[in-house]
């Protein structure tokens, strides 16, 4: 049980960034705007395809990343990616979920119906077993795949998810000092109604 909880707080602590699993997820918000980029790089056609049927990645492929594919693919994919995250660290969400896409592109690019499109990158996942080809894409095709451009992307994108939460923080803060204000008002008009009555 101990040695359970130690892998646990290693990979929260040493395999993912910080701030993945915080009531934020900052990190992990992050992670799918790097990856949108990198599949904008690595399979431009399909990033287009999904621009184009204003398909939200983030809503796929989310999950995929939070809990390392877990529940998402065949338990034979699941552990091929645990053997490679175990051993190169957050990295490898990017190279199989890309993986993922590439093998499917042409299937992915002939549907033309949005609502199909997402169904269909959903499953992308479950489909694809056959985990020699799909190893040698994340690890041949995808190349070159360097982390400190991940890194470099992860930093850009940081800036930016902070100063748009920052930005939501601020108008909840002004909606509640408003809704205060209203209710005091309201408060004040009915004792002073209570009072004339």
């Amino acid at each position: 049980m101990l040695n359970d909880i130690r892998c646990l707080i290693a990979i929260v602590e040493v395999l993912m960034p910080p701030e993945y699993y915080t009531n934020t997820l900052l990190a992990s918000q992050v992670d799918q705007r790097v990856l949108k980029d990198i599949l904008a790089e690595k399979i431009p056609r399909l990033h287009a395809h999904f621009e184009h049927h204003q398909i939200d990645l983030s809503l796929i492929t989310f999950n995929w990343f939070l809990t390392v594919f877990v529940d998402n693919a065949p338990v034979e994919l699941s552990f091929r990616i645990w053997d490679s995250f175990l051993y190169e660290g957050s990295k490898v969400l990017f190279r199989f979920a890309l993986a993922l896409f590439k093998l499917n592109e042409e299937e992915l690019l002939a549907i033309d119906n949005t609502m199909a499109l997402f169904n269909c990158s959903r499953g992308v996942a479950h489909k694809s077993l056959d985990l020699k080809r799909l190893s040698h894409i994340a690890f041949n095709d995808m190349n070159p795949f360097p982390m400190k451009n991940i890194t470099a992307k992860r930093a850009v994108h940081t800036a930016t998810v902070k100063a748009e939460m920052q930005e939501l923080e601020n108008i909840r803060s002004a909606c509640q000092r408003s809704y205060t204000f209203h209710s005091s008002q309201n408060t004040e008009r009915g004792a002073a109604s209570d009072e004339e009555g």
